[in-house]
Formats: C-alpha cells, structure tokens, sequence
C-alpha cells in the first residue's frame, strides 16, 4: 500500500511540475519587418514627420545625408526595432551589437516573444532568431543588455 502511495505522489509531482514548465514557457510568434535604429528613426518621425530614416542604412541629418547610419547606430548600441508597414511593430527587448546590427535596414523575419503583459503600453520582443528573406535562421545574441 506505501508502495503505491509513494508512486502515485511521485507521479503526481511529476505531472505538476510537466504542466508548471509548459506554463512557463513563452509563445513564440514570427514577425517580418525591418530592422532599424530606433533613435534615429524616431528623430526623423519628430522632426520631419516622416518614417524616411527608418527606410534604408542612409539617414538624413540636419548636415545632410550620412551612409551607413542605422548600422553605425546598431553597432554603438542604440535599440533596435521592427519596423512595417509605417509603423514600429515592435521594440527589441536586446542590445542589437552582436546580431540585430548586422540586419540593419534589411527585411527580416524574427522568430521570438512578447516580453511583458497584455496591459503594458510598450511592444517590447524577444528575438531568438533572425534571418533575411529567404536566408538561413541565425541565433541572436541577447547576452548584452542595453
């Protein structure tokens, strides 16, 4: 009678603790985009009300245009975001230097989560993989915060 007592607790915390980690583990959902640098897309929206810096790697300055901009911006550390059809879908939840820079200004799909509850205002994602259209899936390095 112990005996199976003992098993059947033994089997009960097992399935607890199943159905625990199962609760725990986030949805993973895709989103396609473009990847770009926040801050200055943001400057350029506010200031020349216009989403024109968050369309390629040139962004436009009050000393004209500077090449490579979203990319430099990346690699400093800036954040980064999902940028579609003329809006901010989502907010990087990671600092973009080991992997989001080397996407700067290019369409992508993002695998990952929603960092946060449904009642928080901001639309902050954590990417696990990246890949161009069409390309390979890459890990992303999150080990860095902002």
């Amino acid at each position: 009678m112990k005996k199976i007592l003992f098993v059947s607790l033994a089997l009960a915390v097992i399935l607890v603790a199943a159905a625990s980690a199962q609760m725990n583990k986030p949805k993973m959902v895709n989103l396609s985009g473009k990847v770009i640098d926040l801050t200055c897309s943001a400057k350029g929206k506010a200031m020349m009300d216009s989403w024109t810096n968050a369309e390629n790697d040139e962004h436009k300055t009050p000393d004209g245009p500077k090449p490579g901009c979203a990319t430099m911006c990346l690699k400093g550390g800036q954040p980064a975001a999902l940028f579609a059809n003329n809006a901010i879908k989502a907010v990087f939840g990671c600092n973009p230097k080991a992997t989001l820079a080397n996407y700067a200004a290019q369409d992508v799909e993002v695998m990952g989560f929603w960092a946060g509850g449904k009642k928080d205002s901001t639309k902050t994602f954590m990417p696990a993989k990246i890949r161009s259209e069409g390309g390979e899936w890459e890990e992303v390095n999150c080990a860095t915060m902002h």
